[in-house]
């Protein structure tokens, strides 16, 4: 399992495991890793039934499932969904990728989604980019003329 920044004296919990969809044949299980600042409680792994025959082939299509049909309250970073700007980077079944590349048939049985783990957690797979940010700006990762 990945190992997690974790805000001080936190372990993540059992979550809750939400129902199948009504009507539902074809689903895949996914483990998602929960955690909101603005409450007391530790992080959770909750649990969601996906309907694979209403849902996109990539787990960024899973995450935006949950969140239009389940839960609107699951926080991730996406923008570009083509593998071009990594901003919906997590670690997905144990290893670090972008979600809107990496397809559900990749993965056996249920799948975890977890935020990267070597980045402190904002919220839920949302982490903290500050010191990615001041990295990049080291480096000056751009052509210079002269």
């Amino acid at each position: 399992m990945v190992q997690l920044t974790l805000p001080k004296g936190s372990a993540p919990q059992k979550g809750k495991t939400h129902p199948t969809p009504d009507g539902a044949k074809n689903t895949r299980t996914f483990k998602v890793y929960r955690y909101n600042p603005e409450t007391d409680q530790n992080p959770s792994w909750d649990t969601y039934k996906v309907d694979m025959d209403d849902c996109g082939p990539m787990v960024l299509d899973a995450l935006l499932w949950i969140k239009n049909n389940v839960d609107a309250s699951l926080a991730f970073r996406r923008s570009c969904r083509e593998g071009v700007c990594g901003s919906c980077s997590m670690n997905i079944g144990g290893r670090n990728t972008i979600a809107c590349t990496s397809g559900i048939d990749e993965y056996k049985g249920d799948i975890t989604i977890s935020p990267l783990p070597h980045q402190p957690v904002v919220r839920d797979l949302i982490p903290d980019l500050t010191q990615f940010y001041a990295q990049h700006a080291a480096v000056k990762p751009y052509l210079k003329t002269d």
